[in-house]
């Protein structure tokens, strides 16, 4: 590791001078590993992965697109309670809501194949089981 100090006047005058300090450091082969990646500071909490085939949590999926039409069922709320709806279309309009729900538990939605889009927050994780 190599260090450079250097002390940087005003000029002349009866001000003090003040010090600039640059570190320079190498990494080694045991500080470094290959392909090797970090979490970024600033990522959010993470989410539950999804079961393959499943719906990983908070979000709108398009059915046929992100999922596939099928049963799903979840263990339920993360924190506040588990909502979810199957959707006839993505405006956000209330009359898009074919049915839809709150789990304080284990919740299990059929999502249609003529369903546009399924809907949950605050859910763990859906697992695809039919």
């Amino acid at each position: 590791m190599g260090l450079l100090i250097g002390i940087v006047g005003s000029g002349g005058g009866k001000d003090s001078p003040s010090a600039t300090v640059t570190v320079t450091a190498t990494a080694t082969g045991t500080d470094v590993q290959a392909g090797a990646t970090s979490p970024s500071a600033s990522a959010g909490p993470q989410q539950e992965a999804a079961p393959k085939g499943g719906i990983p949590g908070d979000g709108t999926f398009l059915v046929g697109k992100d999922i596939q039409a099928g049963t799903y069922r979840s263990e339920g709320k993360n924190t506040y309670g588990c909502y979810w709806a199957r959707l006839s279309d993505t405006t956000g309009e209330g009359s898009a809501v074919i049915a839809n729900g709150n789990a304080q538990g284990p919740a299990i939605v059929k999502v249609a194949a003529g369903d546009k889009a399924f809907q949950t927050t605050d859910c763990k994780p859906w697992k695809k089981i039919g």
